[in-house]
């Protein structure tokens, strides 16, 4: 139904291209719900891919496709797009993305200081896949989707394994605990999960990250302990702050949508926020977070930095879906290799001096090393978790 909107067209166009503006991802969310526009968006994204956005039939698209590899190899340009097949999924993560979150953190002063308890490290060493480890002394493997049901004695709680919804805790109307047992989630590279918390915060772990959380609440702060990339989607309560511990930094708020990320790339962490307020502690400093902030802390010179950022578009991955944007190649290999689960040993020179954008997928990493060296001109071999780029 193209009637739907005067120019559709041009406004799929700003979505592909990541350029819409709030309002316009909001209309094309209600736009994409009936059937007949979601067919009408796969055919158009498909010929915007492969066609840089020219409407035509199959032997033009093929044309323009084999056109626009031969213009990569010879170009000379900084910026190198990557072309995907299927991204169909980029317009469920918008929509999802597009919920707003009308909770705040009460007035205070900037003075004051997060007050929890010290940094916790969570070993990623003896997680075999996806691992759930109780409080009771259980490590329980996740890493698939089947449904299954997992007690923690020690928590007094049950946990869902849902197919494809990630770990959930069972809400009780049991007694507040008088002291907090652990649970602890760790993903591997490749891997990904999701947790619904007992207080109903939703949690969402990227590739090479972890969580150690109570099993129940108590009646203080909810404080949580994380270790690489992370998104919350916290529960309100104005009587328990929700505080995220990280090793450099801290993060308080009462209900908001927001990502942490540890991963210390190029000696930097930061949190991301998407809506809400939060309070940020790094170094020293304190500071309060609006909506599409990001709070950047330099481990190296100890300084925080708050800039403007497109928050829902930097946590599309937790919807499956991994961004990067102008960035050098050696940082994309990187991102690959977590994403995917591999080791990436790039021997090529085709990609030293260049900036990459381009949107990946939860499929097979083969699918991407073929994009990736489609428009490079160069070759890649594969050997188990492996990789190998070469001229």
């Amino acid at each position: 139904m193209r009637e739907t909107f005067e120019n559709i067209d041009e406004l799929l166009t700003r979505i592909l291209n990541d350029t819409a503006e709030r309002e316009e991802v909001r209309r094309f969310g209600e736009w994409i719900r009936q059937e007949e526009n979601k067919a009408y968006f796969e055919t158009f994204k498909k010929v915007w891919h492969l066609s840089s956005g020219v409407q035509c039939d199959d032997r033009s698209v093929e044309a323009g496709w084999q056109d626009y590899k031969r213009f990569i190899i010879s170009s000379r340009k900084k910026e190198i797009p990557f072309l995907l097949r299927k991204t169909w999924k980029y317009a469920s993560a918008i929509v999802v993305l597009v919920s707003t979150y009308w909770f705040f953190v009460q007035e205070r002063t900037k003075e004051e200081i997060v007050n929890v308890a010290e940094y916790v490290d969570i070993s990623m060493e003896n997680a075999n896949g996806v691992t759930l480890f109780l409080a009771d002394g259980q490590a329980v493997n996740v890493s698939d989707s089947r449904e299954q049901e997992i007690r923690d004695q020690e928590g007094e709680v049950r946990i869902r394994r849902e197919t494809g919804k990630g770990l959930v805790y069972e809400s009780s109307d049991v007694q507040v605990p008088e002291k907090e047992v652990m649970n602890e989630v760790v993903v591997p590279g490749g891997e990904r999960m999701s947790i619904v918390l007992s207080d109903g915060t939703r949690v969402w772990l990227n590739s090479e990250s972890a969580i150690r959380y109570p099993a129940r609440f108590g009646n203080g702060k909810r404080v949580v302990t994380v270790k690489g990339n992370v998104y919350f989607e916290v529960e309100k309560d104005v009587d328990r702050p929700f505080v995220v511990v990280m090793k450099d930094m801290v993060t308080e708020v009462l209900g908001t949508s927001f990502e942490v990320n540890t991963y210390g790339d190029h000696n930097r962490i930061f949190m991301t926020l998407v809506e809400g307020t939060v309070r940020v502690k790094a170094g020293g400093n304190s500071v309060v977070a609006q909506p599409d902030e990001r709070i950047t802390f330099d481990l190296t010179s100890g300084k925080m930095n708050a800039e403007t950022v497109d928050a829902a578009g930097e946590v599309v991955w937790k919807d499956g879906l991994l961004v990067v944007r102008n960035e050098p190649f050696s940082d994309v290999t990187r991102k690959l290799e977590r994403w995917f689960g591999v080791s990436v040993q790039d021997l090529s020179t085709r990609g030293n001096d260049l900036l990459f954008s381009g949107v990946f997928e939860r499929g097979d990493v083969e699918t991407a090393l073929e994009t990736i060296c489609a428009n490079l001109n160069i070759n890649y071999t594969i050997d188990g978790k492996q990789v190998v780029l070469k001229d």
